[in-house]
């Protein structure tokens, strides 16, 4: 994974540590041996190991080392992209991160972005200078297009990212590509029904500008409503975290700071509503885990989660306080009206992360079902 996945852990590390898991506990049913290890190395020796499980498209630059560790070891190689909309990217570094730093950002395609990035990040993490040096005169996008063509295995978590791979990067053989979405987990709390709910409006997430929790809170404000916004401030987006405190400070609203997903379930299920209004995503998780628990969804429209939860979630647009007022306003109205989420989950669209790992594992096997 990326060099800094321990150090600034995220929903891709979570991903990985999901799938060791949920393959330990499918090979020791089958009485197979099993073991994951997740190394940050650039250059690795794999050659004690039977997969290599790639992932972060986006971050190709460290990618591209680790790619060609795995290809002179000869190993089967896997890869999660996480392939976030570079389109969606760039509007939010125009629109939404604000400040001398997004009119910066703002006017640079996404190759000159990284290299800018991974050469800020390659002062803690001198290894990072190989790959800057490997990329010079070949361009990130086609270090990239390396990476999706020696493959034999590329996974996505929704249609709409497999799109953006072919319209921005190159096309894909569809042979290699599997669709495997997110997973949800099994509620650990018991949902009520809505007239027992007593929280209009939960906001799950880390705040940062990508987040997009101002704007959600500025939306509440003028709605008249009061919403319990829960998550761990992003340490890189202090002054973003600094305005959302002043705020919401004086708002109705209410910041509970970093909870145990235990106490995030707690919460949502006490929840008529939970909103997310990122400006990228690739299947946002916590919209499903919201969903399952029985909250009415409101959802970004950058992402798939309209994949999955279709008609029965209301879609904001990031950019637009039109469409924040709108969407919010609807969804906590189908909830007061007693409208409940409609999905069966035993027989609908949405998986649990047992069935995903499953798809996992059967792409170590070098099977699709």
């Amino acid at each position: 994974m990326r060099v800094d996945a321990f150090d600034k852990p995220g929903g891709d590390l979570l991903h990985l540590q999901t799938y060791i898991r949920g393959c330990g506990e499918i090979a020791a049913r089958m009485g197979l041996p099993f073991d994951g290890v997740i190394l940050t190395e650039l250059s690795p020796d794999l050659t004690a190991f039977d997969i290599v499980h790639l992932s972060n498209l986006d971050r190709p630059l460290e990618l591209s080392l680790q790619f060609r560790a795995a290809r002179r070891a000869g190993k089967r190689i896997v890869i999660n992209t996480f392939h976030h909309s570079y389109d969606d990217i760039a509007h939010y570094e125009r629109r939404g991160r604000g400040g001398i730093l997004g009119t910066f950002s703002g006017g640079l395609e996404f190759g000159q972005l990284e290299f800018a990035r991974t050469l800020v990040r390659s002062r803690h993490y001198p290894e990072l200078r190989a790959a800057l040096r490997g990329a010079v005169g070949k361009g990130i996008r086609a270090v990239q297009a390396e990476v999706l063509r020696g493959a034999d295995v590329i996974v996505v978590a929704a249609r709409k990212e497999w799109n953006d791979i072919e319209r921005e990067i190159c096309p894909l053989d569809p042979d290699r590509v599997r669709l495997i979405r997110n997973g949800f987990n099994a509620p650990t709390v018991n949902s009520l029904p809505a007239s027992q709910r007593d929280i209009d409006i939960c906001i799950a997430g880390r705040i940062e500008a990508r987040k997009n929790q101002i704007a959600i809170l500025e939306a509440l404000e003028t709605l008249g409503l009061a919403g319990v916004f829960i998550g761990a401030e992003n340490q890189n987006h202090k002054g973003y975290c600094s305005r959302f405190r002043s705020m919401i400070a004086g708002s109705r609203s209410n910041y509970a700071g970093a909870m145990t997903q235990h106490e995030v379930y707690a919460a949502m299920s006490r929840a008529r509503v939970h909103v997310a209004a990122s400006w990228f995503e690739v299947s946002s998780n916590v919209d499903i885990e919201a969903y399952v628990l029985g909250c009415r969804t409101v959802a970004s429209q950058c992402g798939g989660t309209v994949e999955l939860l279709g008609n029965d979630a209301y879609y904001v647009d990031p950019a637009s306080p039109t469409s924040l007022l709108d969407q919010i306003a609807a969804a906590l109205e189908s909830s007061r009206q007693g409208v409940s989420n409609s999905i069966d989950l035993r027989t609908g669209p949405l998986e649990s992360w047992e069935d995903v790992s499953a798809q996992i594992f059967q792409a170590y096997l070098g099977s699709k079902g």
